[in-house]
């Protein structure tokens, strides 16, 4: 997967920072990603000095429970004002657990190409990246990351039996959509570059112009 494949699923389909399939549940009712959350994004630090900054500033009165659409329109404009290459750096570590964002860069590269490798079907890169994380992890990290692994794992299975409650009507639904979601991500994952590109465009102009809450 490309760096502009990265971004094109991080606007569209919404996935968690380990890439293992999502359900429904956690993605948001047909597929729509839920908002990001409300205050200071979790990537400032990797900003150019200028633009953290300015993050800080966008986010400095922000208060907890309080609705954040104006906040969150003034870091889209800020994050589409950097040059594209800043962006890409940002969003080419979108997909790693947090942990392994604090690693070195030759480390973090080795995870990267697992979610890069098309010959490597999706729902297997998280086995991968667990099997890879044994070899090059030591000590407090590598029990940090199995550990929060453990948390998505446990996350995961705890939704998963929420979903086997649904009755009968809605569960068939879940299981049609969840398949439909499965399948756009397909599809993107096979597209060209300048397809992808084409795309991110597209829905970069609907989030934009999309009108927001009151």
């Amino acid at each position: 997967m490309t760096q502009m494949s990265r971004v094109l699923v991080f606007f569209i389909v919404g996935l968690a920072a380990i890439p293992r399939g999502q359900s429904l549940l956690e993605r948001g009712l047909f597929g729509h990603p839920a908002p990001p959350p409300c205050g200071l994004p979790a990537f400032t630090d990797e900003l150019p000095a200028d633009a953290q900054k300015k993050m800080k500033e966008i986010w400095k009165d922000y208060k907890e429970g309080e609705k954040c659409y104006h906040e969150h329109g003034l870091t889209r404009e800020l994050m589409d004002s950097l040059p594209k290459e800043v962006r890409q750096e940002i969003h080419k570590g979108a997909f790693l657990p947090p942990i392994l964002k604090k690693q070195p860069k030759d480390i973090q590269d080795q995870f990267i190409a697992i979610i890069d490798d098309k010959s490597i079907p999706f729902e297997e890169k998280s086995t991968k990246m667990h099997e890879l994380a044994q070899k090059v992890l030591k000590g407090d990290t590598l029990k940090e990351f199995n550990e929060f692994q453990s948390k998505m794992d446990e996350h995961r299975k705890n939704l998963n039996e929420l979903a086997e409650k649904l009755s009968p009507e809605a569960k068939e639904a879940y299981e049609k959509i969840s398949k439909l979601e499965k399948e756009k991500h397909e599809i993107l994952h096979k597209l060209s570059e300048s397809a992808q590109e084409e795309l991110f465009a597209l829905y970069k102009e609907r989030q934009n112009k999309f009108p927001k809450p009151l």
